[in-house]
Parts: structure tokens; sequence; C-alpha cells
């Protein structure tokens, strides 16, 4: 019920850094509901930043002017607890707060009493994160959600906030996403070791699903070898979907039906990472299904992952992404004589690169697309993101990509994520090696 990685003052330091940034205003957060169905509960990354409590239904008030934090907690009669543990929960404040370092302890019936003080309260408009969920699932989500006529459910946060306006209509709402979005891009050394252990556990599974691929496994055999080795390692779960698209399904960028068999002679791309307590990374390689990259595959393939060591090279504090893309650009460009494309059609995928400006994609922590864009302002030590270099050649139906978690240092980068071979040699070198998979034969059959 409560996270063991970090200290009560650095989740205080949190606290107090949010309530300098909206002007000693105050601060309302609400933590994730129960899950539906027989899912374990995971919290919302912004809650579970700023206070670190793993309780459903919580809510957390940073009162502006004193800087004082209540913690609102259901009672012990309203949580399933199946530990012998003491629980979290407003029957006993004295341990709560204890525990948690919060000034205060009390039970959810208390909230109206507090915000009817207020005159002006930052919050989310939007939902939070919660299990296998980051920005860009939650507005892909509300787009569907909105394009559907019969739909009425506005969403806990947005629930929340309506019930607010409704009860107090003189109190001004305000957003706190983008402030606190900010906060998260500076990585604190725990974060950071955290992420570190994500972006390993990444790699070794990546590792093990080279040695296991061959032809007839399903594609779904290899996102199940992943998962098992990121729980061996500790994670609770992957932290979205495991990407495994071989053939023409890694056309589609974000495939993750996994359904379907390895093909001989084709490539596989590979792209997931686990959940590891609460933090993760991000990871991508592709590799050839019989163990040998043909010449048009490490024409291609090649390209890409010079490209991918070439923005490596390139990244340091005080450097914009752009600086950055543009510099990689220009020097693959100059390169392109070293690599024997084998059509017309297939000579397009650099000029394609070359104007595609997002291989620096995006930042990681406590979700995979963590908060807002490292993009906008020069890198500084701390962030961590996904350089992602891609290659797409709409006519043939090929999409190439490699990626890699990197951390920004003082002195430049460092990759999290640098266990899993890049080199198209030493790949091959892993496929020969024996794997945890031999035991189970291959399917060949897809799934209806």
């Amino acid at each position: 019920m409560y996270q063991c990685d970090f200290s009560n003052e650095e989740f205080r330091k949190r606290r107090e850094k949010l309530r300098k940034r909206v002007h000693n205003h105050s601060v309302f957060l609400p933590g994730a509901p129960t899950p539906n169905g027989m899912v374990v509960f995971r919290q919302f990354n912004d809650f579970y930043y700023f206070c670190g409590v793993e309780v459903p239904h919580a809510y957390l008030l940073i009162d502006g002017p004193t800087g004082k934090t209540t913690l609102f907690l259901p009672e012990g009669k309203h949580l399933v607890h199946d530990s012998d543990d003491p629980m979290l929960c407003a029957d006993d404040p004295d341990y709560a707060v204890k525990t948690t370092g919060v000034d205060a302890i009390e039970p959810r019936s208390k909230i109206e009493h507090h915000l009817d003080k207020l005159t002006t309260l930052y919050t989310f408009i939007r939902d939070g994160e919660g299990f296998r969920e980051c920005v860009r699932s939650l507005d892909d989500a509300r787009r569907q959600i909105e394009a559907d006529p019969w739909a009425d459910q506005p969403g806990r946060s947005a629930y929340i906030v309506d019930k607010i306006r409704g009860r107090f209509p003189k109190l001004e709402l305000k957003e706190v996403q983008g402030i606190v979005y900010e906060m998260r891009m500076d990585k604190s050394p725990s974060e950071v070791s955290l992420i570190r252990r994500a972006s390993q556990l990444a790699a070794f599974g990546l590792v093990e699903a080279m040695r296991a691929t061959r032809p007839g496994v399903m594609e779904y055999q290899l996102a199940a070898l992943l998962h098992y080795h990121y729980m061996a390692g500790g994670a609770r779960d992957a932290s979205y979907p495991a990407i495994v698209g071989g053939g023409k399904n890694a056309y589609h960028g974000h495939y993750h039906a996994n359904s379907a068999p390895l093909r001989d002679g084709d490539l596989v791309l590979v792209d997931c990472a686990p959940d590891y307590r609460n933090y993760t990374s991000d990871i991508t390689r592709m590799w050839p299904v019989n163990g040998r990259y043909t010449p048009v595959q490490r024409a291609l393939y090649g390209f890409v992952t010079e490209y991918h060591k070439t923005l490596l090279s390139a990244i340091r504090p005080g450097r914009t992404c752009d600086e950055i893309e543009d510099e990689a650009a220009q020097i693959m460009r100059s390169r392109l004589r070293e690599f024997d494309f084998a059509t017309k059609s297939h000579a397009t995928g650099p000029e394609w690169m070359f104007n595609f400006k997002s291989h620096l994609a995006h930042s990681v922590g406590l979700s995979v697309h963590d908060g807002v864009s490292h993009k906008d302002v020069p890198l500084r030590p701390g962030v961590a993101f996904a350089v992602d270099p891609q290659m797409k050649i709409d006519a043939d139906r090929i999409y190439l990509r490699v990626e890699d978690s990197v951390l920004v240092t003082e002195n430049g980068v460092d990759v999290l994520t640098k266990d899993a071979p890049l080199d198209l040699d030493a790949i091959e070198a892993v496929m020969r090696q024996p794997s945890l998979l031999e035991a189970f034969p291959p399917m060949g059959v897809p799934r209806r």
C-alpha cells in the first residue's frame, strides 16, 4: 500500500516545488479507482509521483498558503485487504502519517470541507495514467469515446471536475497537467535507478527473444518470452502491449495483434518494455527470422542502425533535438554511397528519414510517453528519452525502426538499453545461441 523506492523527503520536495510552480495556490490530485475485473491495482502516475501511496480511491490536497499536505483515505471497511501488514486507511491516521510523511490524514468525507475554503484550485482535467497507459494512449481513447454518440462516460477526472464545479461554482479551477509533466522531465537519482533496471530487463528480454526466433514460431510466443523475463526480473508486468511484427506486419509500426507465424526470409520487429516499480523504458530491434540478414536487409536496416549511432554520438547537454537531428541527417547524407540499396524505391528510404523530424522520439519514465516533449528546450542532464530512428518505404510496405532509451548526462549520453546488441553481426551471433524456447515447438498456425 506504500512504495519503498523513494524517501518521504523526496516526495515532500516534489510537492513543495509544485506549490511554488502554481504560485502558492492549492492543488487537488485524485488517485486511481479500484480496477474492474481481476487486475492488480496500479496507482495513477502523477498521484504516485507526489506521495507514493498505492491505495485506491485516495486523494491528495496540497494547501497553497501553508504547504500543508492532507491525504484523504478510505476507511478500512471499504478496502480489500489480504495481507497481515497494517492498512493505510483513515482508521489509523497516526500510522498513515508516519508511513507516508504527509501532514495529515482525513477520511474522504472531509474533502468538501477543505474545498469550500478555497478560491483557486489546480487539478487534473484529464484522466490519470494507470496500468499500461500513457498520454498518447489516453488521448487516443478519448478521441474514440468522443466519436461514439452513445458513450456517456466522461472519465474519472472529468467527472470529479464536474462535481467540484457543481458544488463550488465560485471556485476557479486551473489545469495542472503541463506543470506536472514539466516536473517529471527531470529525473532524480532514484528515478534513474528504476529506469535503468527497466531498461536492463527490456534489453535482456529482447536478447532472449532473438535467441528464440526461428521460422514457425508465433509472434505471441516471443511476446510471452519477453513477459516472462520481465516478471522474473522483478517487474509487475509489461508497460505496454508487446509489438511483435513479422514481415509485412512490421509495416504497421504499432501492430500488436501478435497472432501470425514468423516466416523464413522475413525480418521481425520487436518493441516492448517492463513496468518496473511504476517506471519503464523503451527498446526496439529488428532481426531476421532465419538468423541471417540478406544483402537487401543489411543495406536498409544497416542504414537505420548507422543513423541511430550518429544520433547517439551527437547527444549532449545544451543541444536541441532539432540541432542533433539536422547534424545526423547531414552526416548520413554524406554516407549514402556506403549502402547498396537494391531498388530505386529502396533508395527513397533515406530521403524519407532525412525529412522525418521525430527520430528523437519521446520521453520515458513513469510512462513510455512521459509527459511533455524534451524537444521544446535544450537538453539537460537528467532527461530520459527514446532515440528511435525510423525508415518507411510506402511503395514496398517496408517499415524499419531501431530504438534505445537514453539518459542525458553531464558529459553526453548514457544508453540505458545498451545490453541489447545493435550491430547486425552481433545480432546474428546472439541468434546462434541456445534459447529457453527450444522446449516449445513452432505452432505454425495463426489465430483467427
